[in-house]
């Protein structure tokens, strides 16, 4: 009766105990899963732990407790909670346990460990003796593990034995060998050279899941080196040949298509061909015909938009293109979005290279795509139009590229407003300048080096002196009066106000009281950017760029006009003084305050040099050779360019006592900050040496200077997926946009006007200004970096 009550005691602990059994460790991971809070969580994980490491302390434990125990340190590491305690019990399990054991072991090591894991190193002579194992599936245990645990410089050790696996009886083993291969060709190729030979060879394989394996093997390969693909085309174009005859086994077969993966791997092979022959192209064109017979299934659009690829990149003739481009229309025609996005992007490959027009089916499909409401297409149909666009219908295409970017983009733009910028170089029109309208609706909406860029293209637009000298003097009024309309914005960005700033220095009038004007302009400005910044926080980059660009512009103005005001010096010195600015705008403001007495001497000097016309300035400033090279002598730190002082430790410099405006406000032999941006030239001639340099801006909060920034709105809309693609859920109208509603109900007019826009060729020019039509704009809503996104 003792024993009977004994073992029923002992029964039913086992079934109380968390890990004695496979409902006791599901109830464990139950609890932990169905914690309501995170401390709950962290106290059920932690207290399971610490009965998890009392059981792997025990000198008797069974290896189906250690499996039950590893299972939820791995479950603990997922959740964020060390089990350093559990890895060594997961390396002796792979070490000296049975084939399920060994297996479980290396599960659990490489879920615990990394490569550089000291423990790492204790599985690598495992690994070794596994691989020398007659045991198939202990040899395929060892070749996964070793994409785990071998790091590089112990891959000579094993590539030897994995080489002899390539010809192991088994295709299972063979398959494996390959694939090790492959993962250590990526990190290591110098080692894996000597065995690309016996890859090649590999290709005559009789098992054609081993093939497949080498295909890709040698789809990496051919990347690096083109050449190995002249060596293997008779065999790939063999094996191309089996596949579409179907000579493989039924397994290979996927919705009707013979080995679809295989194929793939073989038409890119081909295109790493210099000068492929009639035999590579009629096989081309049987997979095209092949593959078009199931173009309504995923993969024969795959293989489809593979063979096209491969034809222009080789540039076929007309015949093969004609082909392909009857396969481009039934993609687009298609009633699925991700089919039609397939046609867009294969029609713009095939446009990049063949300049044809577009049908008038295909010019539907772009209109319609271009009003789809998954962004992803209108993105797609955008840079489309971006390659096919020529001089008459450029304006259109960047007009739509703007009004995308600001209204309706949700993600990165940057693609699309570099293809924007890119016809504004290609197509300029001299007479209406449409190009520095375009220019100036993108800044705003531009980021990082891209806004800077736009911002020396308009300057460098401005100066050109190409053309009728009316139009261009013309032109620079209108920019600057619609300039000065986005500077009265509250959510104007920095990049406006740097070119603003920029244009006011450069084509006010040369006269007393126009020079005083444009700096009380500047000044007004800079107080309000000054004045407006949370002392509590750091002075952001954009914020540092426009104080720069203003303080450069002042100074400049003052010395083409000869004259200056009492509250430039004050906005100078209250600059000085604030504990916001920095050791570069602290050195600038001292530059312009020992510049200010001296302007009018500056001015006669600049006009003096400017009538004789033998007299040039020396903008290389070689006449200060001698004093630099004797201040480097003496221990002076030399000028380091902008991207190499990013990484050096920035110059600390406090608040000191403004020197006098007589007093030279610099030390020859004082360290000081390199300079971010060049100091403006001080000559009428607008020489391109006063532009600020390309560099980065911050992120979003130093493109708004004004108290009120621009906020994102949060989209309610619910994306989701069907048939036709991603698209909005437009028939529960919850938290739709009305102007994405708008725009997807376009009437018939809208979109005939847009077609002739951008798909008809004006006979007579327009009489329309283009900036004369930014200047009557709604400044409010341009000025808006981000508008709620549909």
């Amino acid at each position: 009766m003792s024993g009977i009550f004994e073992k029923t005691l002992e029964s039913i602990g086992s079934i109380l105990s968390p890990l004695g059994t496979n409902i006791g460790l599901k109830n464990m991971l139950e609890r932990c899963i169905a914690a309501r809070t995170r401390r709950e969580e962290e106290w059920l994980i932690r207290d399971c732990l610490r009965l998890v490491r009392a059981k792997l302390s025990e000198p008797s434990s069974k290896p189906s407790i250690i499996i039950k125990c590893l299972a939820f340190s791995i479950f603990s590491e997922l959740c964020g909670y060390k089990a350093e305690f559990a890895y060594i019990h997961a390396v002796k399990l792979a070490q000296y346990g049975s084939l399920a054991e060994k297996k479980m072991g290396y599960l659990a090591c490489s879920f615990l460990l990394h490569e550089s894991d000291p423990l790492s190193v204790l599985l690598v002579n495992t690994i070794l003796r596994d691989l020398t194992s007659k045991n198939i599936f202990v040899i395929a245990m060892a070749l996964s593990a070793s994409c785990h645990f071998i790091p590089p410089d112990q891959a000579p050790a094993l590539l030897p034995l994995v080489d002899d696996k390539l010809k192991h009886p088994s295709e299972y083993i063979r398959s494996k060998a390959v694939i090790v291969l492959h993962h250590f060709h990526r990190r290591c190729p110098q080692l894996c050279a000597g065995y690309l030979d016996h890859i090649r060879i590999m290709l005559g394989d009789k098992d054609p899941g081993v093939v497949a394996h080498v295909l890709q093997f040698l789809s990496d390969v051919a990347q690096d080196l083109p050449g190995v693909v002249l060596d293997i085309t008779p065999s790939i174009i063999q094996i191309q040949c089996q596949i579409l005859d179907g000579k493989l086994p039924p397994e290979y077969t996927y919705r009707g298509l013979h080995a679809p993966w295989m194929q793939i791997s073989i038409i890119r092979l081909l295109r790493y061909l210099k000068q492929p022959n009639e035999t590579v192209y009629k096989l081309i064109q049987k997979t095209l015909q092949i593959a078009k017979s199931k173009g309504d299934e995923a993969i024969g659009a795959a293989i489809i938009s593979e063979c096209i690829t491969t034809l222009v990149h080789h540039r076929a003739g007309d015949e093969l293109l004609a082909s392909s481009l009857l396969c481009v229309v039934d993609l687009m025609g298609n009633v699925s979005g991700n089919f039609r996005y397939a046609g867009l992007s294969l029609l713009e490959l095939v446009l990049e290279r063949y300049k044809l027009p577009l049908s008038a089916a295909q010019q539907e499909v772009v209109l319609s795509s271009l009003r789809h409401p998954d962004e992803a297409m209108k993105r797609r149909t955008l840079s489309l139009l971006c390659t096919v666009a020529e001089a008459h219908n450029a304006e259109a295409v960047c007009t739509q590229v703007a009004d995308y970017v600001r209204d309706q983009c949700t993600q990165s733009p940057h693609d699309l407003v570099s293809r924007a910028v890119a016809l504004t170089d290609k197509f300029p029109d001299p007479h209406t300048h449409w190009h520095i309208a375009v220019l100036i609706r993108l800044l705003p909406l531009a980021q990082h080096k891209q806004a800077k860029a736009i911002q020396r293209r308009i300057q460098l637009t401005l100066l050109e002196e190409n053309g009728d000298s009316e139009h261009t003097a013309a032109a620079r009024i209108k920019v600057l009066h619609i300039l000065g309309k986005y500077s009265e914005s509250k959510t104007v960005s920095t990049s406006v106000l740097e070119v603003y700033v920029w244009a006011l220095s450069h084509f006010c009038s040369t006269g007393d009281q126009e020079g005083r004007d444009v700096l009380e302009k500047l000044v007004i400005l800079g107080h309000k950017v000054l004045r407006n910044q949370d002392s509590s926080s750091p002075m952001s980059e954009g914020i540092r760029s426009l104080l720069i660009s203003i303080i450069h512009a002042a100074t400049h103005t003052a010395e083409r006009c000869g004259t200056t005001i009492p509250s430039l010096e004050e906005f100078l010195r209250e600059t000085v003084n604030s504990p916001l600015t920095d050791v570069y705008l602290r050195q600038t403001c001292r530059e312009g305050l020992s510049v200010l007495p001296h302007v009018s001497e500056i001015s006669q000097t600049l006009q003096r040099s400017n009538l004789q016309t033998k007299t040039q300035l020396d903008f290389t400033l070689s006449f200060l050779d001698t004093f630099v090279c004797k201040s480097l002598e003496d221990g002076a730190q030399p000028y380091q360019p902008k991207l190499l002082h990013v990484a050096t430790t920035p110059v600390q410099d406090t608040v000191t006592p403004t020197p006098d405006v007589g007093a030279s406000a610099v030390t020859p032999t004082a360290p000081t900050a390199p300079s971010p941006c060049p100091s403006p030239i001080s000559s009428g001639t607008g020489s391109i040496v006063d532009f600020p340099r390309s560099e980065s801006c911050s992120s979003e909060d130093s493109r708004s200077w004004s108290l009120r920034s621009p906020r994102r709105e949060q989209s309610h809309v619910k994306s989701i997926w069907s048939r036709e693609g991603r698209a909005k859920n437009n028939d529960s109208r919850v938290g739709s946009n009305p102007k994405e509603q708008a725009t997807l109900t376009t009437s018939d007019s809208e979109m005939q006007h847009l077609a002739s826009l951008l798909f008809k060729r004006q006979e007579t020019p327009s009489q329309r200004d283009p900036l004369d039509d930014l200047l009557h704009r709604d400044f409010q809503k341009l000025s808006i970096v981000k508008t709620e996104k549909s």
